[in-house]
Parts: structure tokens; C-alpha cells; sequence
């Protein structure tokens, strides 16, 4: 994700990331308002249609009851029996036949509900198909589509079919009870049908067209209000009732989710394991939510139009000024002049204008310096060359004294002509600031030589240091200085003087320390004390060892208990002379001695 943002434009990254945040915001908010308002709706829906279903089963339950009862008391007629198991042609029997009719037909009149009575039984009497109360042959009853489930049975209810009756053909829902005789024979059995269209209209919840099935333990119809479709797909009817029964869920009520499909509410007959199931189907009933989504989705797209062009115009608003600043510096310095940033941000744009103002500012100021450091740099350059000729001719100027001193039989003078010119050399030494120790002792040996040339005996001096050393670099005439100081100044006034150089590698710091056993440094002054007192060489020492080490470097100046005084040079170990930079190295060439 990182290399995305740090890949991509920012004008681009800025417009696509918000116009993607924002297109998936509406997309939650739309699926978000759908959702829940369609969680919502199921709830809703499902709770009043649990309290209707309640309702319907209380009445369906009294109605069946009813006719169940009816049933029972019709099988246990002791004159039906008596015609059933003695159905011989006899007067008493035909006397009987009548009373058990009429007995029936007033069960049918006394109750609303019967439509007719049929029964199929052993040596049927002859009745007309016409009348309330029928007798069939019990073959005839055998060979009925619906028999099967009679069959397995001693009472069923069976679904929706055609029968024939006084009226014509009219759609029934029939109560089947079997009959047996008082010594437990097999008679036939009792058929109660029930109009269809009456068990519908309780079905109906105030004239209510709803999707409802009831159906009995085993899955079959018995019947049905509302789309057609649900009895003539039974793949689909025995996948939801399966998906039910399934469940564990035929002794409760509750509903279930099928999705593309239907919602489906249901609630058990108590003591029959039958189901009283509503369907609804599930466009109608996320039409309000759909038609709301649809709402927003139009909503929603017409305001991301509308945000797309607004982040467009304050995209462009908010990088043009980094594109201006970009530009401004690609065309730096080449047309520097002809490229002007604006003047009127008051912002943190403004502030980025007004900060590369001063840069460029400060970039056009160093490059100043720069040239006219070049040209100091080239005019020294020029005078140096000049001076690498000087040198030469004084050495031969030396050489011709010393040649002179030498023809004079000045011995002395020629000695001291002979030092004073490898003095010189190592000083010069090319042109380089640093040197290796071993030289700058060949210089102090001179040096002190020819003090002793002028001095004699009254002088003496030891150099002390291990050969391992001599190979690290100094600044060239570190030492002198402070050895002259100790003629100078400590011995000044006495009658002999001795000086010890000495040193040490410790911890990559090279460590130089002269003594003498001259006056101290409350006799012979401050100028050891401070950087501004004293000579010009022990100043300059100090001037330029801060320009070759900063802060790096320590120089100790103290009295030593015994008498005289202690110098110690502390510096970083330098195994070459390019670990100094040539800058420092210049500046530091033009120091004072």
C-alpha cells in the first residue's frame, strides 16, 4: 500500500481514492437501508401472521372436532350396525335403512358444514346418487384414487377432491372413519365431505386472499387459498415441508426464510401433527424495500455524480499550487527569473511559496559566496605559484652563504645555515598541512641544534618516542612553538635550561607532552594561559588545530611540581594526511604564524 501512494499521481491518488470512498459509502448505506428494513418487514410480517395462523387453527380445530365427532357417533349407530351385519331384504330392515337416513340427514342439516354423507360398505342397499346420504359398494369405495390412505388407517382426512351430488360436481375435503361391527368385523367405512369453498373462507382472514396450505402429517394437501402454483409444484412444496420437518420444527410455530423463494409462516394443529403454513412470496415482500433501494441507488448515483465533480474541482484547486511549486523548481535556475510563483496564498501553500522564495534567496547567496570564493581560491592559487618559486631561490641564496661561510672557515655559520635551510624544507614540505611525526622531530632537532650552536652547553633537550609512532601524521610546526616559548620565556634569565619531548598512542589519540625545568608559568607570564594571550606560534598552533579537529583536540599548559612547566598536545590519530579536508587544509595555510 505504501509504494501505491508513493507511486501514483496525487492529483489521481486524491480523486480516485475519494470518489471510491465515496461510492463504496453509498453502496453500504443503500445495502444497510435494504437489509434492515427487510429484516424489519420479516419480523413484522411474521409476527401478525403467527397471530392469524393462531387464530385460524383454534377455528379449523373446533370445525374438524366436529366433524370428527359426527364420524364417531355415525359408526357407533347401533341401527347401522344391526343393517350392516344383517343386511338381508326384510321389512325391519327396510324400516331401519330409513331411520339410519334420516338420522343422517339430520346430522347433515343440524350441521352447516357436512356437505354429504357417504358410506361404503359390504352389500350396499340401493340410494340415489342425488340424495345427502349415499351407500356405495365397498369395492367401489377400493378403487377410489384416495383409498390408499384410507387403507393404512382406521380415520383419515383427505385432501381436496371432485365428488358428484345433488348439485353436480362439487370440489370436497372428506373425514374417512372405518366401521366395524360390535364383534370387531370389518364393515366398510364412512366418507363426511366437507365443501371445499367453506374450509377455504376460514381459511381467508377477513376476506384476505393469502397463500395457506394445510397440511395433514404425512405432507399431503388437504387444502388451500391463494396461488395455484404452490399445489402444482410439489417439488417445491416437499422441499419447504421437508426443510420443516427437518428442522424439528412440525410441534412449533415460527417461520423461516427461503430466500428468492417465499417467507413461510406456519403453526401445528395440536393433537394431529397438521400444518397450517402461509406462504409469502418474497418479491412481494421486499417490494417496499427493493422500490426503497431502487430509490436510493438513483439518489446515490446522481450525488456521486454530482461529489465526482465537486472532488474534480477540488482536486485541481488543492494540487495546482504543488504543481505550480514542482514546476518552479524544474525550471530552476535556467529560467528562474521568468517563472514567478503567486503572491495571494495566505495558507500552507503560502507558506511553502514564501519558504522556497527564501531558499532560492539563500541558494543565490551561497552561489555568490561560492564565486567569490573561486575567485579568491584561483588569485591565491596564482600568488602560490608565485611562491613555489621564492623557496628555490632562497635555498640556493643558503647554499651560496653557507659556501661562503665555509671558504671564511666560519664553521658555526655554516651549520647554522645548513639547519636553518632543512628547517625550511620540512616547513614548506610541498605545500601539504600534515606531516608525519618523525618529520616534525627532524624540524625541532634542527631547531634546537641551532640553539645549541648559539647557546652551547647552557642548553640540552631529549626526544623520547617510540619508532611505532613516528609514522602517524601532525600539523606541520606543532611542536617549535612551544619549544621556542621554553628558550624564551622559561629560561630567560638563567644559566641552563633542559627540555624533554615525549609520547603515546593511548586509545586512538596520539599524546605529545614537553616539559622544561625553566621559571613556570607565574614567572614568565600568561601567554601559555590562553588562546588570545601569548605568541603569534601558539596561537596559531590553537587556530589551526580547531580547523583541522573542532573539538577533538586538547592542549594542556601547567606547572610541573618539581619545577618548570608541562605541555601536553592531545590529537586523533591520523594515519595520512587526505583524512583532513581541503578546505580546512587552505584555511588553515593561510593562518599567521
Amino acid at each position: 500500500m505504501d509504494k501505491l501512494f508513493k507511486k501514483l499521481h496525487i492529483s489521481h491518488l486524491y480523486f480516485w481514492s475519494t470518489s471510491i470512498f465515496v461510492v463504496i459509502l453509498f453502496a453500504i448505506v443503500i445495502w444497510a437501508s435494504y437489509y434492515f428494513s427487510v429484516q424489519g418487514i420479516i419480523r413484522t410480517t411474521s409476527s401478525y401472521q403467527e397471530r392469524i395462523l393462531t387464530e385460524l387453527n383454534q377455528r379449523l380445530q373446533t370445525q374438524f372436532g366436529a366433524i370428527e365427532s359426527v364420524s364417531l357417533s355415525i359408526v357407533r349407530n347401533t341401527e347401522l350396525l344391526d343393517l350392516l351385519t344383517n343386511p338381508k331384504e326384510t321389512y325391519q330392515n327396510i324400516v331401519t335403512l330409513r331411520n339410519v337416513v334420516a338420522s343422517l340427514n339430520t346430522l347433515t342439516f343440524s350441521t352447516p358444514v357436512i356437505y354429504s354423507i357417504d358410506l361404503y360398505v359390504k352389500n350396499a342397499p340401493q340410494s340415489g346418487k342425488q340424495e345427502l346420504v349415499r351407500f356405495f359398494d365397498l369395492r367401489t369405495g377400493e378403487e377410489m384414487p384416495w383409498f390408499s390412505s384410507v387403507a393404512q388407517s382406521d380415520f383419515v382426512w383427505i385432501g381436496e377432491h371432485e365428488t358428484d351430488s345433488y348439485q353436480g360436481t362439487a370440489s370436497v375435503v372428506s373425514f374417512v372413519r372405518k366401521i366395524y361391527s360390535n364383534a370387531g368385523d370389518y364393515q366398510g367405512f364412512v366418507l363426511i365431505n366437507i365443501k371445499a369453498s367453506d374450509v377455504q373462507t376460514l381459511l381467508r382472514e377477513q376476506g384476505f386472499e393469502a397463500n395457506r396450505l394445510l397440511l395433514d402429517s404425512g405432507g399431503r394437501v388437504i387444502t388451500q387459498t391463494g396461488e395455484q402454483s404452490l399445489v402444482e409444484n410439489n417439488e417445491n412444496l416437499r422441499s419447504i415441508s421437508g426443510s420443516l420437518q427437518e428442522a424439528g420444527q412440525l410441534a412449533l410455530k415460527g417461520y423461516r426464510q427461503f430466500p428468492s423463494q417465499y417467507l413461510v409462516v406456519w403453526t401445528n394443529i395440536a393433537g394431529s401433527n397438521w400444518l397450517l403454513i402461509e406462504f409469502t412470496p418474497w418479491e412481494q415482500l421486499v417490494a417496499g424495500s427493493a422500490f426503497m433501494a431502487k430509490v436510493l441507488f438513483t439518489v446515490g448515483i446522481a450525488a456521486v455524480f454530482v461529489l465526482l465533480f465537486i472532488f474534480l474541482f477540488l482536486n485541481r484547486k488543492l494540487t495546482r499550487p504543488i504543481f505550480l511549486l514542482l514546476q518552479a523548481m524544474k525550471m530552476y535556475p535556467a529560467y528562474a527569473a521568468d517563472h514567478q510563483l503567486p503572491t495571494d496564498y495566505q495558507n500552507e501553500f503560502g507558506q511553502l511559496f514564501q519558504g522556497y522564495r527564501k531558499l532560492i534567496n539563500r541558494i543565490e547567496e551561497l552561489y555568490e559566496s561560492l564565486r567569490n570564493q573561486y575567485q579568491k581560491q584561483k588569485e591565491s592559487e596564482i600568488k602560490a605559484l608565485q611562491a613555489m618559486i621564492n623557496p628555490h631561490f632562497l635555498y640556493n641564496t643558503l647554499d651560496q652563504l653557507n659556501w661562503m661561510a665555509i671558504k671564511d672557515g666560519n664553521e658555526k655559520m655554516s651549520r647554522v645555515l645548513e639547519l636553518t635551510g632543512r628547517m625550511l624544507r620540512v616547513g614548506l614540505s610541498n605545500g601539504e598541512s600534515l606531516i608525519p611525526l618523525s618529520e616534525e622531530l627532524i624540524h625541532i632537532e634542527c631547531y634546537m641544534q641551532i640553539q645549541q650552536i648559539r647557546l652551547g652547553d647552557r642548553i640540552k633537550y631529549s626526544i623520547e618516542l617510540p619508532d611505532d609512532i613516528k609514522g602517524y601524521y601532525v600539523p606541520k610546526m606543532t611542536l617549535q612553538p612551544f619549544v621556542e616559548n621554553c628558550i624564551s620565556h622559561g629560561f630567560h634569565g638563567r644559566s641552563e635550561g633542559r627540555i624533554r619531548i615525549h609520547g603515546e598512542a593511548v586509545q586512538q589519540q596520539l599524546i605529545l607532552s614537553i616539559e622544561d625545568n625553566g621559571r613556570g608559568l607565574q614567572e614568565c607570564g600568561a601567554q601559555y594561559r590562553t588562546k588570545t594571550k601569548g605568541g603569534y606560534g601558539i596561537r596559531n598552533v590553537r587556530e589551526r588545530m580547531e580547523a583541522f579537529f573542532a573539538d577533538g583536540y586538547r592542549i594542556d599548559i601547567k606547572n610541573r611540581p618539581e619545577g618548570g612547566t608541562l605541555v601536553t598536545i592531545c590529537i586523533p590519530l591520523i594515519e595520512g594526511s587526505g583524512m583532513i579536508l581541503e578546505g580546512d587544509r587552505t584555511d588553515v595555510e593561510n593562518s599567521h604564524y
